[in-house]
């Protein structure tokens, strides 16, 4: 090949390299700017938000009331009231404050896509001020995914979405300022081992979701510093599982016992996240069923099991007669199995005590720590950790 060819051959191929390169898509400025914008928490309210509603009803007013996101107005016998919720199971299970639902009337829940649908309560704890309402949307909702609040970090970015003013989906952003604040709103409404963040809570809030930088709920906001900037507070998630496990349970909505005792776990990483029985209770449908402690519960029914609530979930239409499948992971293999729930025994056990036999409640006592949530002025006193049917 001569010089000039090879001249020849090198614009040809240069050519090609250029014409090549005009065939390969390149971002625009406009995608790239896009791309930048979807930060941390553009993603994070994107993976929440279709899982937070509103709620609004009509409760009677007080001139003194206690919550600290009312808004009554002592000079109106009926006013508007206001809050925000999070759903927890696609059926339409929502989890809110008991206060936001406290003696009211006409609950109506907005979801994140403008659906609006009356809702009724399921189960509620005033001591903890929790409560599940349920709506019927006919169609499967999104549920809020569950993280923890044992490995919080003062400092760490947290984002909450709320109903704040009537103002639907308002999202702000800050910071965990302070973890275990206790606060007295008076004698006989004392909130313990509250996440404290100067995210913006603003009346409406109350019963949304703190989440965090993943998108997943950590917090339920509940009370404000009154007349304060950036000083509000949350229910520690893992505090309220193991409240709404109890609300949500077979034995509250419908007599019916499983006998499982579970406990939650996690690897270092925080990647694997699961439920393993700790306990089968002697005579419970679990111990019929062939469940054994050490299995690691992976799905009943067609819910995925990741936490405690789950397994409640997942017995939620249970009936004696209509089995549940429940999955699990026994010696590194999977493995299926039955459940069929069964109406709770007159006697159950660890609980044959006198008590149990002439009234039907099994009760174990608590410190004064535990019972000033109620009220500061208490010692001590009994939590019931179980009603028998058809008992006094």
């Amino acid at each position: 090949m001569n010089r000039h060819s090879t001249r020849r051959s090198l614009l040809i191929l240069g050519c090609l390299i250029v014409a090549a390169s005009t065939l390969v898509p390149r971002p625009s400025y406009a995608q790239k700017a896009s791309l930048a914008r979807k930060t941390p928490v553009v993603l994070a309210v994107k993976k929440a938000q279709p899982s937070v509603v509103s709620i609004s009803s009509e409760k009677k007013a007080s001139s003194n009331s206690r919550w600290p996101f009312s808004a009554e107005e002592s000079q109106h016998p009926r006013v508007n009231g206001m809050g925000t919720g999070v759903v927890i199971d696609s059926r339409g299970y929502i989890l809110t404050n008991q206060h936001v639902v406290d003696k009211v009337q006409g609950i109506e829940v907005r979801l994140a896509d403008g659906g609006a649908y009356p809702a009724r309560v399921v189960q509620q704890d005033p001591a903890f001020d929790l409560a599940i309402i349920k709506i019927d949307a006919g169609r499967s909702l999104t549920p809020i995914v569950i993280g923890t609040s044992s490995d919080l970090m003062v400092g760490e970015q947290v984002i909450t979405i709320g109903n704040a003013f009537g103002y639907e989906n308002t999202v702000s952003v800050g910071i965990i300022s302070y973890l275990g604040r206790n606060v007295t709103l008076s004698d006989d409404m004392v909130y313990r081992n509250l996440i404290q963040t100067d995210a913006c809570i603003n009346p409406g809030n109350s019963g949304g979701p703190l989440v965090n930088i993943d998108g997943e709920l950590i917090g339920i906001n509940v009370a404000v510093r009154a007349g304060a900037q950036g000083i509000g507070f949350a229910l520690p998630i893992d505090d309220v599982k193991r409240v709404a496990t109890d609300l949500l349970s077979t034995k509250r909505n419908s007599g019916m016992w499983h006998g499982i005792v579970v406990g939650e776990t996690r690897d270092e990483d925080d990647r694997d996240r699961g439920v393993v029985v700790t306990d089968i209770l002697p005579g419970s449908p679990a111990e019929s069923a062939g469940l054994k402690t050490g299995d690691k519960i992976l799905k009943i029914g067609d819910v995925g099991v990741a936490n405690s609530l789950d397994i409640e979930r997942g017995f939620l239409d249970s009936r004696p007669g209509k089995a549940a499948a429940v999955v699990v992971q026994r010696e590194g293999h999977n493995q299926a199995v039955s459940l069929e729930v069964q109406p709770l025994p007159r006697s159950i056990p660890d609980a044959g005590d006198r008590v149990w036999r002439s009234l039907g409640i099994r009760v174990v006592p608590v410190n004064s720590e535990y019972v000033a949530r109620v009220s500061s002025k208490l010692n001590g006193g009994l939590y019931i950790q179980a009603i028998a049917a058809n008992s006094p």
